[in-house]
């Protein structure tokens, strides 16, 4: 079953870019909600070792620490002007995940 955000060539890591160059936060809850995402944090540091400026902050809520994500808006609207970046070429080497 494939969710509305994804489609089955779409790798975790450009469904998460997808979502954080729309100006949205993440969370580890919530990528899963979302996306069925499980590996947040791996996917974070391959999208920040492909060059992508990604944001985070610890956040404590009812005791529980967890990480948000996010991309600063000027990056953002830099991206937007200049879509073909390096980025979107250095994320290739998750293969595209199996949508069931």
């Amino acid at each position: 079953m494939t969710n509305p955000q994804q489609t089955p060539s779409k790798t975790h890591s450009d469904t998460i870019k997808s979502h954080l160059l729309a100006g949205e936060f993440i969370s580890t809850w919530q990528a899963y909600q979302q996306y069925n995402i499980t590996c947040l944090a791996q996917r974070i540091h391959d999208l920040r070792n492909a060059g992508l400026p990604i944001k985070s902050k610890i956040v404590t809520r009812d005791g529980k620490r967890f990480s948000n994500y996010w991309i600063d808006s000027d990056v953002i609207q830099s991206y937007q002007q200049n879509p073909s970046s390096s980025i979107d070429k250095s994320v290739k080497s998750e293969a595209p995940h199996d949508v069931k």
